[in-house]
């Protein structure tokens, strides 16, 4: 297949020539995710569509977390393992601490595979001001390049308010104060981008 298939691609099917030039080359259409669909810096950040859970309650089901609606907002996403564990408790805790310093301002959201009612009592627990959301099947995590094998791994992202990815920390480590100082600079750079 050439390089210039999937531009005739798009003619044919605009055309209403896609099946017979098909089966002219006996060729059947396929759909593959490529790397370009993963965040990267400067690239449009990836949909992310999910219910959500706050220390007061879970979200309304017809209203989730749609990262879409934050644009005008500086985002910060953290990809984390589950609740109540003693690495993601720590990051929790660090980043509740830092909401009103560097992270105020900034939407906040927490993303892994736990339930809406655990994603509360781990929010009421820590007394967290954030949205965590619920992936039950690790679908966005795998769109967001936030998997190691079956388990989501800790990843943070900062989506700037014009909807790009700004930054991309794919190896967070939440006992790392640098880990911490380069989200807080990444923030700051994202806040004074148009």
């Amino acid at each position: 297949m050439t390089r210039s298939f999937p531009l005739r691609l798009g003619w044919l099917l605009l055309a209403g020539l896609l099946p017979a030039a098909l089966a002219a080359q006996d060729r059947t259409p396929t759909v593959r995710l490529a790397l370009e669909d993963f965040p990267k810096v400067g690239r449009a950040a990836p949909v992310m569509v999910l219910p959500y859970a706050t220390a007061s309650g879970s979200g309304p089901s017809d209203q989730p977390f749609d990262l879409a609606m934050e644009l005008g907002n500086v985002v910060v996403i953290a990809f984390y393992p589950g609740d109540f564990t003693a690495g993601c408790t720590a990051q929790w805790r660090a980043f509740a601490a830092r909401a009103g310093s560097s992270l105020a301002g900034v939407v906040v959201v927490g993303v892994s595979a736990d339930s809406l009612a655990s994603h509360q009592r781990f929010a009421q627990e820590l007394a967290l001001p954030f949205k965590l959301l619920s992936d039950p099947d690790h679908a966005v995590a795998r769109r967001w390049a936030a998997m190691d094998g079956p388990r989501p791994r800790r990843v943070v992202v900062v989506v700037g308010r014009d909807g790009r990815v700004r930054f991309i920390d794919p190896a967070f480590a939440e006992v790392d104060p640098e880990s911490y100082a380069r989200l807080a600079a990444a923030v700051v750079a994202a806040k004074e981008k148009p």
